[in-house]
């Protein structure tokens, strides 16, 4: 799945002057930038904390990029559900039957089933991080805790990252909602990896709509994370070509890849205006310029394979 984690909350994004549970809260500079009001030049890495969805095709590479760049100044993991809102795993499974049919369907799921057994005997039983075939084994073999929770925005879990010092928040293709009392809670902000070139293509599955729509380049684009979904200001975007002979999971793969460079870009960005006491530079991501979609339907399928693509 490549949907965002932005909250779709109707909450307002945190302004100037606000203090949020002792800690400084975060402002708005110029419209496009956050950091933490009266910051101060700092000179030690920004203590980081990763959302990112469970999943074993592509993000365990991801994440290992990720890990290998920051895992020392990485405190936690969440690993969120690989399913959309309030939907359950069969409700999401049947909508992702329906809109695939039952041939690429049953492919995902046979790679999905045979990921979890290499897994449990490789990761599990055997121990190994050699190979990492989910995103919890790729945490263990950088020794990054591992937490999981029903709601990252419960006061509980809140709590728990306020006790960890957490400055700053990654989140790889997250599923859950980050509302006000988190976003507010970290003072360098919540950034989050967008599978398309904000602000075209917010909501589900951009890889997807990107090549039934017949585009001729597909990407990235790393956000912060405000009060509405896929809207904050692009600290990265890439870009890459599409060619008339990519499938689905070719694009899905290459957008993957792209992102791991793209959120490593971003965090080195975001350090780099820490240590300058400034806020990091930024592009805009115009609502004015927005399309939006959600899951896609069985006559956007049939579209999507009269352009000449395949799922795989």
């Amino acid at each position: 799945m490549t949907a965002t984690a932005a909250t779709r909350s109707n909450d307002t994004a945190p302004t100037a002057g606000r203090e949020s549970e002792g800690r400084p809260s975060m402002y708005t500079h110029g419209g496009n930038a956050y950091i933490p009001a009266g910051s101060e030049p700092r000179n030690t890495p920004l203590t980081k904390y990763v959302f990112i969805q469970d999943d074993p095709f592509f993000l365990t590479r991801v994440l290992d990029k990720y890990l290998r760049e920051f895992a020392d100044s990485t405190v936690g993991i969440n690993i969120q559900p690989n399913t959309q809102g309030k939907r359950t795993v069969f409700q999401t499974a049947m909508d992702l039957l329906k809109m695939y049919g039952f041939g690429y369907f049953q492919w995902k799921l046979r790679r999905y089933l045979w990921a979890k057994v290499k897994a449990k005997v490789v990761n599990g039983l055997l121990g190994s991080t050699t190979t990492c075939y989910t995103v919890e084994s790729v945490a263990k073999k950088y020794r990054v805790p591992v937490h999981r929770t029903q709601d990252v925005n419960s006061p509980e879990f809140l709590e728990r990252l306020r006790g960890l010092g957490v400055d700053f928040i990654v989140s790889i293709s997250g599923t859950m909602l980050y509302k006000k009392a988190l976003r507010e809670q970290t003072p360098y902000g919540i950034v989050n990896c967008h599978g398309a070139l904000l602000p075209r293509y917010r909501g589900l599955m951009p890889s997807f709509w990107t090549l039934s729509n017949g585009e001729s380049e597909g990407g990235v684009s790393v956000h912060f994370v405000d009060a509405r979904l896929d809207n904050g200001p692009i600290v990265v975007q890439k870009r890459y070509r599409i060619h008339p002979h990519d499938t689905l999971e070719d694009v899905m793969s290459r957008s993957k890849d792209l992102a791991a460079e793209a959120i490593i870009e971003c965090v080195r960005k975001v350090e780099d205006a820490a240590r300058r006491g400034v806020p990091p530079e930024c592009m805009p991501n115009p609502e004015a310029e927005l399309t939006h979609f959600s899951m896609p339907t069985r006559a956007d399928v049939e579209r999507f394979r009269r352009n000449g693509h395949r799922f795989v």
